[in-house]
């Protein structure tokens, strides 16, 4: 596929069928994306190549989510680009690169990296602005219509994105972008917990070792805790650090703990005992 202003280029075989996993719409909705990114909001330099394609790429994903109601098939296209991504862990090379991250022996690393890793960067902006209690979008989108705006027609960098999403959370998010566009380290996350009671409250004890990072990363997890059978509590938790260790109170008694839910981050999870 290629695009260019006003007009996509798309192979014969994407009209021969849509497959069930979602590959070919992805790969549609991608191309036309493209007139957002990629064209009207160029990339400053090689650098920003992955304001192109790995925001089409995640655009793509959201419409095959939000436009097509496949939510399953979105975080499995997800975990299938994750499983790509951490194929490259022990030879590590950040989005920043751009084309450079393209060798001899690995040429598929540009698609893994530019495109995919990409696309997980947006996906985790996305989770990290999202309202855990109406699970609502504004501020995701709102960053995203003033990067849009801000740019439409001109070049854009990295520190562009970056200074939009600034904008709309009133925070500084320096510390993402040089984890995740800069940097090239990706977090194992060993996780136990339990339950306790006291006095007819509950509360949820979390542990969390960091492996395979900087011992300053740092990350906001999102944790779906359960309670009974039609029951969810949605928390965000700190973790930096070789090891944390977290009290979560809950107006219930927990049956189970997702760690990393909605796959907010970009992360090997390893379940231990306590």
């Amino acid at each position: 596929g290629e695009a260019w202003p006003g007009i996509v280029g798309l192979s014969w075989v994407t009209f021969q069928r849509t497959d069930n996993e979602g590959h070919d719409e992805v790969f549609r909705a991608h191309e036309v994306a493209h007139q957002w990114w990629g064209i009207s909001v160029d990339y400053a330099t090689y650098h920003d190549r992955w304001l192109s394609e790995g925001l089409s790429d995640f655009s793509g994903l959201w419409y095959l989510q939000t436009r097509r109601k496949a939510n399953d098939k979105y975080f499995a296209m997800l975990e299938r680009s994750r499983a790509s991504i951490m194929l490259r862990r022990d030879d590590p090379l950040p989005i920043w690169l751009g084309h450079r991250v393209v060798t001899a022996n690995q040429g598929e690393d540009y698609g893994a990296i530019v495109y995919s890793k990409g696309a997980w960067v947006m996906h985790m902006l996305r989770i990290l602005l999202l309202d855990l209690g109406s699970m609502g979008e504004d501020k995701f989108t709102a960053a995203m219509r003033d990067f849009y705006g801000t740019h439409a027609g001109r070049r854009a960098s990295t520190e562009d994105l970056r200074a939009a999403f600034e904008r709309t959370t009133g925070q500084g998010m320096g510390w993402f972008f040089d984890q995740w566009v800069y940097g090239a380290a990706i977090p194992t996350y060993r996780v136990a917990w339990k339950t306790e009671e006291s006095g007819g409250q509950w509360q949820v004890r979390l542990r969390v070792r960091q492996e395979r990072v900087p011992p300053e990363f740092l990350m906001y997890v999102p944790v779906a805790i359960r309670l009974g059978t039609n029951q969810m509590a949605r928390v965000r938790v700190k973790v930096t650090g070789a090891v944390s260790e977290l009290t979560i109170p809950v107006p219930g008694k927990p049956t189970d703990v997702t760690f990393n839910d909605l796959q907010g981050v970009l992360a090997e999870v390893k379940s231990e005992g306590w």
